[in-house]
């Protein structure tokens, strides 16, 4: 039964990751968007190229929703994934306590990384700031084309955040996860 469990947990926890992917990828188009159409009207107002950006955008978005939200009813995916692992790991009684405990342990292992990617992340972006400053202002004082790199790498920097951090701040943060794990769970139960 604690197998159960803890496997229903883990599915949860997933699931849970994968809504918060979407509403990640959905909040950074009402960013990037509206900066890709800026950077094309200032740079190269004849042509208008954004639209293929937002079309491919779209493109990205609408599969986005379909994985996790098309096909969250389906059992199929979920069916398949399981009989892979079965059929790969061999999985039976005896070694799925361990399997689930791998599991969790590389969970943590990733969100540690996922962190520890941020910060480099912020770090590099700091100093590559300073760096493209300093050569537009040095060599090309007349246009300030740096404003459209630091914009667009701390546009970056702030998803990034947000994916690792920030959902709290919109309603989805901590209190939002467990309320969400007890209805998944009662949902998979």
């Amino acid at each position: 039964m604690q197998n159960i469990n803890h496997s229903i947990n883990l599915k949860v926890k997933k699931r849970i990751k994968d809504i918060k992917g979407f509403y990640t990828h959905l909040f950074s188009t009402f960013l990037i968007i509206p900066f890709l159409i800026f950077i094309n009207l200032k740079t190269v107002p004849q042509f208008h190229w954004f639209w293929f950006a937002i079309i491919a955008w779209c493109i990205g978005l609408t599969i986005h929703w379909i994985n996790v939200y098309g096909l969250s009813n389906n059992n199929f995916k979920e069916k398949w994934k399981q009989n892979q692992l079965k059929e790969f790991v061999g999985l039976n009684n005896q070694n799925e306590t361990q399997y689930i405990q791998e599991q969790y342990f590389l969970v943590a292992k990733k969100q540690t990384k996922e962190i520890k990617g941020f910060y480099i992340h912020f770090f590099i972006t700091l100093i590559s700031s300073a760096i493209i400053i300093f050569i537009n202002l040095q060599f090309m004082p007349s246009f300030h084309f740096f404003w459209f790199a630091v914009g667009g790498m701390f546009i970056a920097i702030f998803l990034h955040w947000f994916g690792v951090f920030g959902f709290d701040v919109f309603g989805m943060g901590k209190s939002w996860e467990e309320n969400k794990i007890k209805e998944l769970i009662n949902k998979y139960k």
